[in-house]
């Protein structure tokens, strides 16, 4: 509905005279830049978004930056991953080599905030596989292929409307009505009802590639689930060591099948909030509720309990997550088992 708005209110001044100063309108958005830094052995990112506050419409820049050391490969998240119901309306990726021998990556991101409130970027996902002869600067020393997730990132978008700002009281006409029948039709009145049809007609183009790209994610969820699933399964079972990184991951992917699949944001909620939405997510089974209960306790436990599980525990745990997949997931367009 933003786009009809706009595109009312230009039909509205094209039929008042310009002022002739020709300034264009400036940006609300105020704020310091958000800076957040993740090192993993030989690899440092940092993720930055300016501003850390702003308006309803305003630009918001993500900048992605990772360095690595000379040897060691580095595989960036792919286009348009993991950034939330952000908008992406520009996209520039570059790599260069540095002195030193460390290369370079970056992804700029220009993002368009979907709605007022608190959003979040959720953390980003850089792979990167260590060929240093005797590799001593991976995280655990032993070389081979790792990854790195940065930290969220929240911003604050605020309403394009001023608090307490209310509609314009409505007045009589200017002037009276001709006598005569008939209507002047002036350029500006069909350059303005063009522009509105135009803006329509792009909103609902807008709105149905926006609800194609949900359905395709939606049918999709359960593919990209079990791809992490799968890696984690092969990066082996954790020791006390890395067992927290490891649980978050895993409780990370069960909730962002969650949020494809059934539409609701369950990274942002507590495991308590998540189970009370839980209970009326159409397609899923009681049974499907009582599996999810069980496994985000086992998560929680070792996430917030300091718990060490053993590897037949973190084993138990991840087949819990792939059945809970499996049986919820999507088919042919239909839901599944319930």
């Amino acid at each position: 509905m933003r786009w009809i708005l706009l595109g009312a209110m230009l039909l509205a001044c094209t039929s008042q005279r310009s002022d002739g100063t020709g300034k264009q309108p400036q940006t609300t958005a105020t704020g310091p830049p958000i800076d957040k830094t993740t090192r993993s052995g030989p690899v440092v990112a940092r993720v930055s978004l300016v501003p850390a506050s702003a308006r309803i419409g305003d630009p918001l820049r993500l900048d992605l930056v990772v360095e690595a050391e000379a040897g060691v490969v580095v595989e960036m998240p792919p286009f348009g991953e993991a950034l939330g119901r952000f908008l992406i309306t520009s996209f520039t990726p570059r790599q260069e080599q540095l002195p030193d021998g460390k290369t370079r990556h970056v992804q700029s991101y220009l993002l368009e905030a979907p709605m007022s409130g608190r959003q979040r970027i959720p953390p980003l996902r850089i792979g990167f596989s260590d060929r240093r002869s005797g590799s001593s600067g991976s995280p655990d020393g032993s070389g081979g292929d790792h990854e790195l997730l940065t930290e969220e990132i929240a911003v604050e978008i605020a309403s394009a409307l001023p608090e307490g700002e209310v509609a314009a009281e409505l007045r009589g006409l200017r002037e009276a009505l001709p006598e005569t029948p008939g209507v002047r039709v002036r350029w500006y009145h069909v350059t303005g009802g063009t522009l509105v049809v135009l803006l329509l007609g792009g909103w609902r183009l807008r709105q149905y590639l926006r609800q194609r790209a949900a359905r395709r994610a939606r049918a999709a969820a359960h593919e990209i689930a079990l791809e992490r699933l799968l890696r984690l399964e092969r990066r082996g079972f954790p020791g006390a060591a890395e067992a927290d990184a490891w649980y978050v991951e895993l409780s990370d992917a069960v909730r962002r099948y969650i949020e494809d699949r059934y539409g609701v944001r369950a990274p942002e909620l507590t495991t308590e909030e998540f189970l009370r939405e839980a209970q009326h997510l159409p397609g899923m089974a009681a049974s499907h509720r009582e599996q999810l209960a069980v496994f985000l306790g086992t998560c929680d436990r070792v996430k917030f309990a300091a718990y060490h599980p053993a590897p037949e525990e973190s084993r138990v745990a991840l087949e819990q997550a792939r059945t809970f997949v499996c049986e919820t997931r999507l088919a042919d367009g239909k839901e599944g088992a319930a």
